[in-house]
């Protein structure tokens, strides 16, 4: 039986994310088909959010790394309100780099696991953040947007080259800013129709960590 890749998720929009755009990707580019994802039960429904360390995300990882022994797991959680309790969490808080912060994180998750086929991932600042990408996605599906709200998220693009760093602050995030400025915006709903209007490609040549994420799944799946 040939390695599996497991994508360990936290909501059902990062779900269908990896069915419809990391999938594809990997097939049609790499050749890599046995791809499943699996959703942490974070609330009644799946409905994301509220991701704990001890009393789900590790246990869930490492029921996973207890199948098959040709395997990797992943995660793809978002770092914004990130639970603390997640390993090293108070010391990341001390370093000034955001990158520095959710790499220790990372770093700290796999020692505690302490399995070679796990691959941790925490998304900068949100998922959110990717559909900031290119404007190609706000401008086609949200034609009747106020010229000011489509001018704010035009103008959030074209400000953060790397849309990994549009700010933590709740009041900024990713998610908060498409809230604000898209009436109706409902994540499961538009988040990955979003990201498909701009393209899968688009987002790896923007957000240099997601990518280096995606590159490394690929060099240890064909390892």
């Amino acid at each position: 039986m040939s390695r599996v890749l497991n994508f360990l998720v936290e909501g059902p929009t990062e779900k269908e994310f990896v069915t419809n755009l990391i999938y594809p990707y990997l097939w049609e580019n790499h050749g890599i088909s046995n791809v499943r994802t699996i959703t942490i039960e974070t609330s009644p429904g799946f409905k994301g959010g509220d991701v704990r360390y001890q009393a789900r995300y590790k246990p869930n990882i490492q029921k996973l790394l207890r199948g098959q022994e040709d395997l990797l797991v992943t995660s793809l959680i978002d770092y914004y309100r990130l639970r603390t309790d997640f390993p090293k969490y108070a010391e990341s808080r001390l370093l000034p780099d955001v990158i520095q912060r959710v790499s220790l994180i990372e770093n700290a998750c796999f020692d505690d696991v302490n399995d070679t086929r796990f691959i941790p991932y925490i998304q900068l600042h949100e998922f959110e953040g990717l559909l900031f990408s290119h404007t190609k996605g706000f401008e086609e599906l949200f034609p009747d947007l106020p010229n000011a709200n489509k001018r704010e998220l035009i103008e959030t693009v074209q400000n953060f080259p790397n849309p990994e760093l549009i700010n933590e602050r709740p009041q900024f995030a990713p998610s908060k800013r498409l809230e604000r400025l898209i009436p109706g915006y409902v994540k499961p709903l538009w988040g990955n129709t979003i990201a498909l209007e701009n393209g899968f490609d688009k987002i790896l040549a923007q957000c240099p960590r997601f990518k280096s994420w995606i590159e490394i799944l690929i060099q240890r799946m064909k390892a």
